[in-house]
């Protein structure tokens, strides 16, 4: 213990042990900051490789975007871990393989970059479409917008097309995309690749990825049960086919009927929270 020979007083015992503490063995505290690797396999069909495009629809709104378009049967399965978190298409109204990511389990953050790097080294896309949200409530701007009138957004590798600056404005800093999404587009970016991200407006913040990974569950979207405008998601499928060369793909997609709430999605609303609000 350093003493100050100057000081009036010999600092008090608390300020010295709690020093102290910060050097003793502490059973909670982890005890190595490696991480375990994640093993991700896809399992299906992929041929023919590589594809000509990728389009990869994350979250809740993909599964409200997959019910309005006809992707057809399954063709593979991103496993994480022995868990689906992938599931793989070909539609036969477009050149490009889809993947519909995260509708039955969220990725923790230790595994978002190597699921995403497992996908692109085995299907070798030429280009990358990602389809996902952003919070209105959380984006900064200089003027606030109201979740009725936010626009979609975008961030790309490269310079964006004609119909992107007439249908969605950039998705600009200091705002951070916090997703799958992000490790698709910077892997991307890396290998100086072409890729880009619609980002569709949603009216509430989603919640913290989770730190292990789940079992494929519909639980997780009973906290997001949101209703998207038509037009906007159909929108936001055409810029992205336009941005995988595939434009005037806006047929391929109709309104999907309204869906009853599923069962584990219902019966996550009856548990009580731990917390009633977030900022």
């Amino acid at each position: 213990m350093d003493i100050d020979p100057l000081a009036d007083t010999v600092p008090p015992r608390h300020a010295v042990e709690s020093d102290e503490e910060e050097d003793e063995y502490n059973p909670l505290q982890p005890q190595s900051s490696i991480p375990k690797p994640v093993d991700v396999q896809l399992v299906g069909d992929l041929a023919p490789v590589p594809a000509a495009g990728l389009l990869v629809a994350s979250g809740a709104l993909a599964k409200f975007w997959a019910r309005g378009a006809n992707l057809g049967e399954q063709i593979a399965a991103v496993m994480v871990d022995k868990i689906q978190v992938g599931l793989l298409f070909r539609p036969s109204w477009t050149k490009s393989v889809v993947l519909i990511s995260e509708v039955t389990t969220r990725l923790p953050l230790w595994a978002m970059h190597p699921y995403a790097r497992a996908v692109l080294d085995a299907l070798q896309p030429s280009n990358v479409a990602l389809l996902d949200t952003y919070a209105v409530s959380a984006y900064i701007a200089e003027e606030r917008t109201a979740y009725s009138d936010a626009p979609l957004r975008y961030l790309c590798t490269d310079g964006p097309g004609p119909a992107f600056t007439s249908s969605a404005q950039p998705f600009a800093p200091p705002n951070l995309v916090q997703a799958t999404s992000a490790a698709f587009l910077a892997l991307r970016a890396q290998r100086s690749a072409a890729a880009t991200l619609v980002l569709v407006p949603a009216p509430h913040i989603a919640p913290p990825a989770p730190r292990v990974l789940e079992p494929s569950s519909f639980a997780h979207l009973a906290d997001d049960p949101v209703a998207w405008a038509p037009a906007l998601v159909r929108t936001a499928h055409a810029l992205s086919f336009a941005a995988l060369a595939e434009p005037g793909k806006d047929a391929a997609w109709t309104a999907p009927a309204p869906e009853k709430a599923h069962p584990a999605a219902q019966e996550q609303r009856k548990r009580p929270t731990e917390f009633g609000m977030y900022i």
